[in-house]
């Protein structure tokens, strides 16, 4: 999706606006809704010359960027070769965003390596990643081990 100059010209008003007040932002870029929060460290990069570009770097929160342990599911999976796998459901907050979850197999015998989801889910919070993480069936682990890396 492209962005247009007047696009650009309008999200930086609105980032700018909301840092002057000392308020959180929401923005709308490439199809998806962003909240910046207050307090996010934000800088902006201009480059001129033949094509010109603008960098926008937003930074907040880091400590709530780290993953978090969601839920150990009661099932395991077992690999063609045998290999048996722990699930381990794991979420990130987008800053003061939705949650982002995945799913991580780890191997009982440490014979292998550990596989990894790409996202397989958006919730609004953490509780909502909770129940969605409680609802997943066997046959949806299975699926997810398949699509993991």
């Amino acid at each position: 999706m492209q962005t247009t100059t007047n696009e650009v010209a309008v999200l930086l008003r609105r980032l700018a606006e909301g840092i002057d007040a000392n308020k959180s932002v929401l923005l709308s870029l490439a199809g998806e809704n962003v909240l910046v929060p207050a307090n996010a460290d934000v800088r902006v990069e201009y480059k001129s010359g033949e094509e010109k570009e603008v960098t926008i770097g937003l930074v907040w929160n880091r400590e709530s960027l780290a993953p978090h342990l969601i839920r150990r599911h009661s099932e395991q999976v077992r690999d063609s070769f045998g290999h048996v796998y722990e699930v381990m459901i794991y979420g990130e907050a987008g800053g003061t965003g939705p949650w982002e979850g995945w799913i991580e197999f780890v191997p009982l015998d440490g014979a292998v390596a550990s596989r990894r989801t790409g996202r397989e889910t958006t919730q609004p919070d953490r509780v909502a990643l909770e129940y969605w993480a409680t609802g997943l069936q066997p046959l949806y682990l299975l699926g997810a081990f398949e699509r993991a890396s």
